[in-house]
């Protein structure tokens, strides 16, 4: 067996396993363009949706969720991040789908249930004929504990259905993790046809150039990606986002050393690993001009900051500001949310880890980053909980920090510009086919156009 060939036995495409749906059954409210997308996932039967925030992911996976459970009169899971629960079921009363918010089997109905992905050992999975992945970027680690449990818990569950916005840059491989849960392809097999080592880079792997084309044409043959309706052929008529300002506060700090014994200047190690401390040693000052920007504003804030210690020193200095940590309970992490978006909290406390991911804040046109770390994908999520489709007002992002920690920003800029060039990339390669894909015309991978030499181990095993 040549290498061609052993790369044809492993090239496997998303064939449809799901059903065609009345289209007059699909809720009402739903746009023409989450319609397609909707019935495009139900005719596929295990799809992936990448869309960006703001555009509509829930009612379409609730949508979707709905169908399948009536066509097979079984109940549907949706697992969904901390405190996004609440927040769904009352997208499902706005589309007329009850949705069950479930804490383990006991709980479940007929129909649409949903629970926090913390509470999937509390679920006989077997019971579900279709799942949901809410924010499905949690099969971001190849290796991780949490794809695996999601791909083996849910590998014999007929329909299963990915939402979450596209990957940051350096997370291709979050797209092969979405191909294994899907059953469509496993994670080391997709490698092998599209992917090198990245020898600048140990450990990892980046899409070969001459293959991007067929990489991305063979994504959609099982999942949608799009930033706007016209990404689909749509017009972007009720999808611009308002304007973002993103307002740097850089505070002077010190760089004298306040210990003489070990020389003039502290030591300043501002890697991914070291820039705590130096967060520590500014944090201080970066509190009190938080504050400053919040206490002077009636408005509905987001405090974003990153440690423990920075968030009570927020809550002390801001009046009647409801502080959320990771140690609170799941209910409390809930109801603070609920309270933030009802407006009987002004200025909502927290860390992106917690709040960053699904939540819908556009009721909020402020957030403030009381310092910053290395993850763009957090920095851009909590910031997308504000700016997103549907939100009437500019947003401010203030992103506050000390003057030795400038490089962070310089980070987060390289990496969005990197973001920006893969969405086009994305773009120009998947428009046209995703397109046709949604008339029912669709797209064949062939592995005899990729002509790269095999890795000497991967030779070995297949000679």
């Amino acid at each position: 067996m040549n290498y061609t060939e052993f790369l044809a036995t492993k090239a496997k495409q998303a064939v449809d396993s799901g059903f065609d749906h009345d289209r007059d059954k699909l809720p009402p409210m739903l746009f023409e363009w989450q319609k397609d997308i909707v019935l495009w996932a139900l005719k596929k039967g295990r799809a992936a949706l990448f869309e960006d925030c703001g555009m509509g992911k829930t009612p379409q996976q609730l949508a979707w969720a709905q169908a399948v459970s009536d066509r097979e009169q079984r109940p549907v899971l949706i697992l969904a991040p901390l405190a996004v629960s609440e927040q769904t079921k009352r997208e499902g009363q706005k589309f007329g789908i009850p949705v069950t918010i479930c804490r383990d089997q006991s709980d479940v109905q007929s129909g649409v249930n949903i629970t926090n992905y913390e509470m999937l050992s509390h679920f006989d999975t077997s019971a579900f004929v279709g799942v949901v992945l809410d924010e499905s970027s949690i099969l971001k680690a190849y290796m991780g504990k949490t794809k695996r449990m999601l791909v083996d818990a849910f590998a014999q569950t007929p329909y299963r259905l990915a939402c979450t916005a596209t990957p940051a840059p350096n997370d291709l491989m979050e797209l092969l993790n979405h191909a294994e849960y899907l059953g469509v392809m496993k994670s080391n097999e997709a490698l092998s046809i599209w992917f090198i080592a990245d020898q600048t880079n140990s450990g990892t792997y980046r899409l070969k150039g001459h293959a991007a084309a067929d990489f991305w044409r063979w994504v959609t043959t099982w999942a949608i990606c799009m930033d706007k309706p016209s990404d689909i052929g749509y017009p972007d008529d009720g999808f611009n986002l308002p304007p973002l300002d993103e307002k740097d506060v850089i505070l002077p700090i010190s760089e004298i050393a306040e210990d003489l014994t070990e020389g003039m200047f502290r030591n300043i190690d501002m890697n991914a690993t070291g820039f705590y401390r130096e967060r520590r040693f500014t944090q201080d000052e970066r509190v009190r001009a938080t504050a400053e920007i919040v206490n002077a504003t009636d408005e509905p804030c987001v405090v974003w900051c990153g440690m423990n210690e920075e968030s009570e020193a927020l809550r002390k200095a801001i009046p009647g500001a409801l502080e959320v940590k990771g140690s609170d309970t799941p209910k409390f992490k809930e109801d603070a949310a609920m309270a933030f978006i009802d407006g009987k909290a002004r200025v909502l406390i927290s860390k992106a880890s917690i709040f960053g991911w699904g939540l819908n804040f556009q009721h909020c046109h402020i957030a403030v980053f009381c310092g910053m770390d290395y993850s763009y994908e957090g920095y851009y999520q909590a910031v997308r909980r504000l700016h997103r489709f549907g939100q009437q007002s500019p947003v401010t992002v203030y992103r506050v920090l000390g003057s030795t920690e400038q490089q962070i920003l310089d980070a987060q800029r390289r990496k969005a510009d990197l973001l920006q060039d893969m969405h086009s990339s994305m773009a120009d390669a998947m428009r046209e086919v995703q397109t046709q894909g949604l008339r029912g015309q669709g797209f064949k991978l062939d592995v005899t156009k990729q002509t790269a030499s095999a890795p000497n181990w991967l030779k070995e095993e297949t000679a």
